[in-house]
C-alpha cells in the first residue's frame, strides 16, 4: 500500500519518468509476532539469515536510468547504498560541493552501481560482510564467499546496562561456541559444519580480530546533547563523537547552514 500510494503521488506530479524507486526492508520479523521468515532461520535480533537477511528491490518506468532486470545472487550490504547512491548522483565531487565534506578516508562502502543499475557488469562487487559484533551479547558473524560463521549464544536475551561502556576487543565475543554454515547450499542453516571446516572458521576469526581491534566501546544510552533532536531550531538528529566528545565536522557544517537559512 505504501509503494503504491508512493508510486501514484509521483505519477501525479509528473515525475514517475525520472525516478528510481529503492525499497528495503527492515531485518527479519520479530519472534513475539504471529509472522515467520521461513525458510529463513530465526528472527530479529539473532544473526541467522531470519533476522539479517532482507528483501529488496529496485525500479524505474525509465530504462535510461534503470538498465537492469532481474535478479542477483551477489551479497549487497546496507551501508553499499550510501556509495551507490553518490556514484549515481555525480560521484564524490559532487559530494563534496553539495556538503561541504571530503569523502571518507576508510568507508565499509562498495558501490553497486555497474551491478544492480546499469548493468554494465555481472560480477559481484561483494564476497564478505560483517554481519555483526553484539558485546552485551557476545556474539558475532561473518560471511565470506558460502560461508557464514557464528560465534557465541545466537539464543542469549541478555540487554544493555544504562551507562555501562561494552569494550569491543577480544574478549567481547564468546569464541567457545561457534556455529559454521554454508548458506548457498544449506538456505535454512540447518547443519553447522564447523568441526569438519576448522580452517574456514579459523580464517573468519582471524578478520573479526582484525576489525576489533580498531573499534571505540559502545554504550547502550548516549548522552543528551542539547538540540539532538529534530526540532524548529534542528530538523535532523545529531550524533555525539565518543572519542572528541564533540560534534562531527559535517554536523556542525549542516546545522550552521540550517541556522543562517532558517
Amino acid at each position: 500500500a505504501v509503494v503504491s500510494t508512493q508510486s501514484t503521488g509521483f505519477q501525479e506530479k509528473g515525475m514517475w519518468e525520472s525516478t528510481l524507486m529503492v525499497y528495503l526492508s527492515d531485518n527479519g520479523a520479530p519472534d513475539n509476532s504471529y509472522q515467520s521468515n521461513l525458510p529463513l532461520r530465526g528472527y530479529k535480533k539473532y544473526l541467522y539469515d531470519g533476522g539479517v537477511r532482507t528483501p529488496g528491490f529496485l525500479y524505474s518506468a525509465n530504462p535510461d536510468i534503470l538498465a537492469v532486470r532481474g535478479r542477483t545472487s551477489c551479497y549487497v550490504h546496507v551501508s553499499d547504498w550510501f556509495s551507490t547512491l553518490v556514484e549515481l548522483t555525480g560521484g564524490w565531487e559532487a559530494y563534496r560541493n553539495s556538503t561541504g565534506n571530503e569523502p571518507p578516508a576508510i568507508l565499509d562502502s562498495i558501490s553497486q552501481l555497474k551491478l544492480l543499475i546499469t548493468g554494465e557488469t555481472e560480477t559481484c562487487q561483494r564476497s564478505e560482510i560483517l554481519v555483526h559484533v553484539d558485546p552485551v551479547k557476545r556474539i558475532a558473524g561473518y560471511i565470506r564467499d558460502d560461508f557464514k560463521v557464528l560465534f557465541g549464544d545466537q539464543e542469549s536475551d541478555a540487554s544493555c546496562v544504562a551507562e555501562f561502556w561494552y569494550p569491543l576487543n577480544e574478549s567481547c565475543v564468546d569464541w567457545s561456541t561457534v556455529e559454521l554454515y554454508n548458506i548457498t547450499g544449506d538456505f535454512g542453516e540447518t547443519t553447522n559444519i564447523a568441526k569438519s571446516h576448522p580452517d574456514v572458521v579459523e580464517q573468519l576469526q582471524e578478520v573479526l580480530l582484525l576489525y576489533l581491534g580498531e573499534q571505540s566501546p559502545l554504550q547502550c544510552e548516549l548522552p543528551v546533547v542539547e538540540d539532538s533532536f529534530p526540532s524548529d531550531t534542528v530538523p535532523f538528529c545529531l550524533p555525539w563523537d565518543f572519542k572528541g566528545g564533540v560534534l562531527p565536522d559535517w554536523a556542525i557544517y549542516a546545522l550552521t547552514n540550517v541556522s543562517s537559512n532558517t
